[in-house]
């Protein structure tokens, strides 16, 4: 029995018919004759989708990529031979100066069984070995005498004076600010579970149930609390914010497998960034938090295409930017099915390369927003152009066209970074900010009750902010931690955020 073929009632649905089925035909063959997609996929030196384009407008859009992208490349090349013709003179420092910026403790070493005074010294030379002093613990006791006036014995109210005793950080206040610094230093920004460090405090001569440690850095995590609210205030405060979540494993179920909660991250990337703000949620990822943290809030958020930022388009007072890096990781997936995303990789290195051009070259806001609308631009429509020809040899459902339809959703939303010179092409600086919790994750595995995750999320909010700010974490828990105290007004405590350490 002969089946009917039957054909769309357009021209136009037939002739995407076509192309879909000639665009798979090529695929076939090349497949069978023509090596590995891998291989193809790393680098396309095939004719450009562009070829095949009729119209105007399309062949407008693609003049203007090719000049646009040519003038990204030649800036580029330009910048790169400064570049190395200046390494070339810079030569190689000499080794006796290299000392790794260390302070350097110096002693003289003569021979044994002469006397100096017998000798001129004619020459010498110089060994620098590097030395390390493993950590030192040890128990500070401070004595506050009670004093009472001489002339005062025997009398009914004589006067009586003692030195303050210290400040007690946590309960028993038997635990000074930099040990507690250290253990929290140690978990959660080099990623060492408490029951390693107590394995190193019992070769240092000190033994301590890990139970102990552990209800030390929650108690201090009560005490830093009061700043992580005014953290919060801060990074919301600056107006141009990066979104991104993580899930984050909770064990608070007898013989059962963890379930999940989520650590929203608020990244400040304004101007002049404050840092980083960790909200940890016990329920699912949806639009309640970001509704929630966001209430009240005027400024520029930028994240990935998750759907339930949608909303905030319509918000007014708020403008939402999207991720390239989120449109490019999707081209770079589909290469291996279709080596015809291998361009649009291609097409979006180009503006990846001038946003190095621009940065190399120290320009002002002003001056990238500029060059954005001058050559950005035109690259981004020519790359929507090709889009919307290459969506037309797929078929729906392979990787290249969930690639486009993901970067079409979205192109409205990548466009805008072009606006303002301090916008970013990308979300890449929050995600980096995911990564201390990410190992951290790997190596203790999951906390026990969502009051851990929370305190968790307290101690990466600071301890991230640190690393943004380029702080040393531990030098700002110990001085924190030595400073505050629970009568402190608000403005006391802006005073103490990573943001005004730095400054």
């Amino acid at each position: 029995m002969k089946k009917t073929l039957i054909l769309p009632d357009t021209i136009e649905a037939c002739h995407e018919i076509i192309i879909s089925q000639a665009r798979l035909i090529e695929q076939l063959q090349r497949r069978a004759f023509g090596g590995s997609l891998k291989d193809r996929a790393v680098k396309y030196d095939g004719p450009s989708l562009f070829d095949e384009i009729e119209g105007q407008a399309a062949l407008a859009a693609k003049k203007e990529l090719e000049k646009a992208s040519r003038d990204v490349d030649e800036a580029a090349n330009k910048r790169r031979a400064e570049a190395k013709a200046q390494s070339k003179g810079r030569g190689k420092r000499p080794e006796k100066y290299n000392i790794y910026g260390l302070p350097v403790e110096t002693r003289t070493v003569y021979p044994e069984g002469v006397d100096i005074d017998d000798y001129d010294i004619i020459g010498q030379d110089e060994t620098n070995v590097l030395h390390l002093e493993p950590q030192r613990l040890w128990v500070e006791k401070t004595v506050t005498p009670i004093l009472r006036l001489k002339r005062a014995k025997g009398a009914p109210n004589p006067e009586i004076l003692q030195a303050e005793r210290p400040h007690c950080i946590i309960g028993g206040g038997h635990v000074g600010a930099d040990l507690l610094a250290t253990l929290i230093d140690n978990k959660f920004n080099h990623h060492l579970p408490e029951y390693r460090q107590v394995k190193m405090f019992a070769e240092l001569g000190l033994k301590l149930p890990t139970s102990t440690v552990n209800d030390w850095i929650h108690a201090t995590a009560n005490v830093l609390y009061p700043l992580y609210e005014s953290q919060r205030e801060a990074v919301m405060a600056g107006g141009y914010v990066q979104i991104d979540e993580v899930p984050w494993n909770i064990a608070d179920r007898k013989g059962q497998a963890c379930r999940k909660g989520y650590a929203w991250q608020f990244r400040d990337v304004s101007p002049r960034p404050r840092g980083t703000f960790f909200y940890y949620h016990k329920g699912s990822r949806g639009g309640e938090i970001p509704r929630t943290q966001l209430r009240g809030y005027q400024g520029v958020i930028q994240n990935d295409g998750y759907k339930v930022y949608n909303e905030f388009e319509n918000v007014p007072g708020i403008t939402v930017l999207a991720c390239m890096a989120h449109i490019r990781r999707k081209f770079v997936d589909a290469q291996k099915s279709n080596p015809l995303a291998a361009e649009a990789v291609k097409y979006i290195s180009t503006l990846y390369t001038l946003e190095e051009n621009l940065r190399a070259a120290g320009v002002t806001a002003d001056e990238i927003r500029s060059e954005r609308q001058r050559l950005a631009v035109p690259i981004l429509n020519g790359i929507e152009a090709w889009m919307r020809t290459a969506l037309m040899t797929c078929t729906p459902k392979e990787p290249l066209a969930v690639a486009i339809k993901y970067a079409l959703s979205l192109w409205p939303r990548m466009m805008r970074y072009t606006e303002e010179g301090y916008y970013l092409i990308d979300s890449n600086p929050v995600e980096q900010g995911q990564r201390p919790s990410v190992l951290g994750r790997k190596n203790y595995l999951f906390s026990q009750n969502d009051r851990g995750a929370e305190d968790n999320a307290i101690f990466y909010t600071f301890i991230v902010s640190c690393d943004n700010l380029g702080i040393n974490p531990y030098q700002w828990l110990k001085d924190t931690l030595e400073r505050i105290r629970p009568d402190k007004e608000e403005d006391e405590l802006v005073r103490l955020l990573p943001y005004n350490y730095a400054r």
